[in-house]
């Protein structure tokens, strides 16, 4: 199983005073949206905040419902200074890695660090009706349509692929290569279209989140993470955890059990 963990309401004590951040998941497609989220302000305060969006290999169909845009975008390393203009009312599916291709046809690296506008890709959504409903009746309107679409498919070999590197991540990008029988140009080749990443990029995202898992699990321990995350000392470990997260693991547990 893969299901990527982002932490605005942990990592961001101003975010987390004026925003409302929820997730949840629709077992009808779980094969390609991980799940739906939403975020909107608790209270009426013009301010802006920082969200900080961690790179997890998804590409998310976005819905910012005041500038009323829907867009496909992802990022390869993690966001800290997505800037939110507060009060502020968005809301989003989170598509396993390989879905977007799967749904669009597009490379995947054309959205990451990018955007694509859902009206460039589809014509079937009305964006003037759409955005003249409530906020509550889009979202349950955007989570219908998204649904259709995905409906009657079958997740691919790609689309596939996360859950089960997520199983047991490879140490190295030889060994992956390996695992997948592909050459090492044929893999940087699939992963660009496929998911918008290098395959070093998968590996490490896939650690990253593995720690993130262990890390805020009720039966957190840090001298667990090093046996399960390939992660060659705890140095390296620190260091790589502070570059897709911007605190250190033990900050990290003090915040969430805080």
């Amino acid at each position: 199983m893969y299901y990527p963990i982002q932490l605005p309401f942990i990592l961001n004590e101003a975010f987390t005073r004026v925003m409302t951040y929820r997730e949840i998941v629709i077992p009808e497609c779980s094969d390609f949206v991980l799940c739906f989220w939403e975020m909107f302000p608790k209270v009426n305060e013009q301010t802006r905040v920082k969200n900080v969006i961690i790179a997890d290999g998804c590409i998310d169909l976005i819905v910012d419902y005041d500038q009323k845009q829907l867009f496909f975008t992802g990022n390869q390393q993690t966001d800290f200074d997505y800037e939110i203009e507060t009060p502020a009312h968005f809301f989003g599916a989170r598509m396993m890695p390989g879905a977007f291709h799967q749904l669009t046809g597009l490379p995947a690296a054309q959205a990451m660090d990018d955007f694509i506008l859902l009206q460039e890709v589809f014509d079937d959504l009305n964006l003037e009706t759409f955005f003249a409903l409530s906020f509550e009746a889009a979202k349950e309107q955007f989570q219908t349509y998204l649904t259709k679409k995905f409906s009657g498919k079958q997740p691919n070999e790609f689309t596939k692929l996360f859950p089960r590197l997520a199983e047991k991540i490879p140490q190295t990008t030889k060994e992956l290569y390996e695992l997948l029988y592909f050459s090492p140009r044929q893999c940087q080749r699939l992963f660009a279209k496929k998911f918008g990443l290098t395959p070093k990029m998968v590996l490490s995202i896939l650690r990253f989140q593995r720690c993130l898992q262990i890390l805020t699990s009720n039966q957190a321990k840090p001298a667990d993470i090093l046996t399960v995350t390939n992660y060659y000392d705890q140095p390296h470990f620190n260091k790589d955890f502070k570059r897709h997260l911007g605190i250190t693991p033990l900050e990290l547990m003090a915040r969430y059990k805080k």
